[in-house]
């Protein structure tokens, strides 16, 4: 395993105000990866208001090398019902390309799950962009699996308006 692979040279800590807006950027640069030319409405702004420094709607872990931003893990806790234990819900996995290959996606993923198996996490679960091989088959290598009898669904702001108005 090479050094870059053991997390050698990286430090992976829970984000911090300071790290907002390279936090924003590196959602931009997944959404430029998985969809060109798409742009997230995540800024700084948004990510203090709800996430860690905020609200704490959402956790998230940046991996540094030196003072470089490396990649990102953004999540949120899923309870299941079925399993009767809370879980992570990766909501973004982002490893910049100079450091894809290297072992720091694994890590990350590995740090959020190691965090929050204090708090009785027991799962993850994500949902990958259905043109996303390259991360599809990521994913499998680290034993997810696709889950065939689920499909995500989505309430967007307006039909959510739409569905308070009407209760």
């Amino acid at each position: 395993m090479s050094a870059a692979a053991r997390g050698e040279g990286v430090t992976i800590r829970p984000i911090a105000r300071t790290d907002l807006a390279a936090v924003a950027a590196m959602l931009r640069g997944l959404a430029e990866h998985v969809h060109p030319g798409m742009v997230p409405k995540a800024d700084a702004e948004s990510l203090d208001r709800y996430g860690p420094t905020g609200l704490g709607l959402f956790q998230a872990l940046i991996a540094l090398r030196g003072d470089r931003p490396a990649g990102l893990c953004l999540y949120t806790y899923a309870f299941s019902g079925w399993r009767g234990r809370p879980g992570v819900y990766i909501e973004d996995l982002f490893v910049d390309p100079s450091e894809r290959g290297s072992g720091l996606g694994r890590t990350l993923l590995a740090a959020a799950l190691r965090r929050e198996a204090a708090n009785g996490c027991a799962f993850a679960k994500l949902e990958v962009d259905v043109a996303n091989d390259g991360a599809i088959a990521f994913y499998r290598h680290l034993g997810f699996t696709i889950v065939d009898d689920d499909h995500a669904m989505v309430l967007e702001p307006e039909a959510v308006e739409a569905l308070l108005a009407e209760a």
